[in-house]
């Protein structure tokens, strides 16, 4: 992930940047863009909202709003558990 600048709005986002060279199946590229399209569709407050996509002849990039406070991955890498209590809050 990369922080970007929206240079007519000043928003700052992150870019989720992926290899074309990692996609050498069409199963690959597929899952890609099945991603791209779900990750598009959804509207839920809980959920990074997805700002849009583009790609250039060596990546894919997929531009979402940035997470100031860490992701639940990030978490989950650090505190590897979490207690029953922050678990709902979280889902909340």
């Amino acid at each position: 992930m990369f922080l970007v600048t929206d240079s007519v709005s000043g928003e700052q986002l992150a870019a989720k940047t992926i290899s074309k060279e990692n996609l050498k199946t069409p199963r690959q590229k597929s899952k890609l863009y099945s991603e791209i399209k779900i990750h598009r569709d959804l509207d839920n407050n809980n959920i990074v909202k997805f700002q849009g996509h583009f790609e250039d002849s060596k990546n894919v990039y997929m531009l979402i709003d940035l997470c100031k406070n860490r992701t639940m991955s990030d978490v989950m890498k650090k505190r590897k558990r979490l207690h029953e209590l922050e678990v709902k809050c979280y889902t909340r």
